[in-house]
């Protein structure tokens, strides 16, 4: 999940840390080594994902916001893969 600067800042006043011990406890570099990236389970879930649901909600990053809508990628995404199949079913 790419982060913007402003959903640093959303997220950090959200747990309650400074953006740059948000930073340093909750990111990882991104693949395209330009942006920060929320940090994952090793299974890929997100490390805020509780349950089925979002333990900051409210403070979510945009790229969590705008899913599915006007976030695509070509395969490799389980969440979209799975979309896809239950849209083909109604």
């Amino acid at each position: 999940m790419l982060l913007t600067d402003e959903d640093i800042t959303r997220l950090a006043t959200a747990t309650g840390l400074s953006e740059d011990e948000f930073i340093d406890r909750h990111t990882i570099l991104a693949a395209n080594r330009r942006q920060l990236s929320l940090a994952e389970y090793p299974d890929g879930r997100c490390v805020f994902m509780e349950g089925n649901g979002c333990m900051h909600y409210d403070a979510r990053p945009t790229q969590c916001r705008n899913f599915s809508h006007t976030w695509r990628v070509a395969e490799g995404c389980p969440a979209l893969e799975e979309q896809d199949k239950s849209q083909l079913k109604r």
